[in-house]
């Protein structure tokens, strides 16, 4: 197969031509036209997105919800769904909603089951769990119950992981915390700095025991102030330490994102969506769901909010973030492409086959619109999403019907 188009975002620069994919794999760049190839004419080839920290998308999460089907069928679903967002490559992400129980246990093994094996969507590069053991909650939420990490729990879930247990999020600041970081570690597991009160010298010495990930940079953890640059700017001075970042420009205000851009070196900061099933949602008002007990807005623009007005999750994709960055941030689109690919390709031990368009590398790719539509998705060469054939029927219409509230 051969694929056409004049603008291919290869790892070595933007390329008119086309690119050979044979058995999966990219095997030949060449410049200008060629016979019998996939004309994509002036559209845009991307190197396939991957999202290391997303909950849900298109009406679908991580566990069983009560709505449509059991974990695995959530989980077809999931795949399918992030593959309509240009992503290629996912570790699905857990959060402290699902506990430290058999359930969370059951959702690892069955997750874990998917690596390795072609799926109907994005392939599964393990799995991340976003908490249970956090200590803070975004702006203007209810603080939890502190939680008691039970490090029993966690080698259960190491072992349900089968070794695909990619990432663990925690607040270092719980009693318990370095032993829990010093476990995870010592099996291959990344501990995660999320969900946390730090200050910036427990944040460095947190770091020092072997943090080297900052979930959803800003959100959710103490700002920087003159006397005490809190965990943010921790995060941001230490070189060992990779910054996730939600870009679509409300998580984070724009000129935020501008300053963070500024002071992290790019090659240690992720793109990640952390979006929930609400994702891809029509606009309306919708009843309980993700653990929201109440009413959820989806606004005109898609976010998710309380009647309120706070945010109630992320709802944009990666690709969404990166349309932002170049077009409002004035970052350089192949800038934008190893923040969202390349870089935890090398963060997660990928990057000898996913994160570019490289000879030798799998032929994850993604054609998109000017508008950073995902229009095409390509993994290891099989087409698993066509917005032509497909389109909104993606969402997980089961959902819609049950849980959207006519006013």
């Amino acid at each position: 197969m051969r694929i056409r188009s004049r603008r291919i975002y290869t790892e070595d620069g933007l390329l008119d031509g086309w690119m050979r994919v044979e058995d999966g794999k990219i095997v030949q760049f060449g410049k200008g036209e060629i016979e019998d190839a996939l004309d994509f004419g002036d559209l845009r080839v991307i190197p396939g997105i991957f999202d290391t920290h997303i909950h849900g998308t298109q009406g679908y999460t991580m566990w069983e919800d009560g709505v449509g089907g059991d974990v695995d069928a959530q989980l077809d679903g999931f795949l399918k769904g992030v593959a309509s967002e240009g992503v290629t490559f996912v570790l699905p992400t857990l959060f402290s909603a699902t506990g430290d129980g058999d359930s969370a246990l059951d959702v690892l093994t069955r997750t874990a089951n998917r690596v390795g094996k072609p799926q109907n969507g994005a392939s599964v590069a393990g799995i991340h769990f976003e908490g249970p053991y956090l200590h803070r909650v975004g702006e203007k939420g209810i603080r939890p119950k502190t939680p008691v990490i039970n490090l029993d729990f966690v080698r259960k879930a190491i072992k349900a992981g089968g070794g695909h247990l990619k990432m663990m999020g925690l607040a270092p600041e719980l009693p318990q915390a370095y032993e829990l970081i010093d476990l995870l570690t010592e099996n291959g597991v990344t501990a995660a700095f999320t969900h946390t009160d730090c200050n910036s010298a427990e944040a460095f010495a947190a770091f020092d025991r072997g943090i080297t990930v900052a979930t959803h940079t800003c959100n959710v953890m103490t700002g920087i102030h003159h006397r005490d640059v809190g965990g943010l700017g921790a995060a941001l001075l230490d070189d060992r330490v990779y910054c996730e970042l939600i870009c679509d420009g409300m998580h984070v205000s724009n000129p935020m994102l501008a300053i963070v851009l500024r002071a992290k070196p790019h090659e240690k900061i992720i793109m990640i969506s952390d979006c929930t099933g609400y994702s891809g949602a029509p606009t309306g008002t919708y009843s309980g769901f993700l653990g929201h007990s109440d009413e959820v807005i989806v606004n005109e623009q898609g976010f998710v909010l309380e009647p309120g007005g706070r945010l109630r999750g992320s709802s944009k994709s990666v690709l969404y973030g990166i349309g932002n960055l170049v077009q409002n941030v004035g970052v350089e689109i192949e800038d934008a492409l190893r923040m969202a690919a390349l870089v935890p390709a090398r963060k997660y031990g990928f990057a000898d086959k996913k994160g570019s368009l490289k000879i030798g590398k799998d032929a994850d790719f993604v054609v998109i619109s000017d508008t950073y539509e995902a229009l095409e998705t390509y993994v290891e060469g099989r087409k698993v999403f066509d917005r032509a054939l497909e389109g909104s029927r993606i969402f997980n219409q089961q959902l819609l019907q049950s849980l959207l509230r006519q006013k």
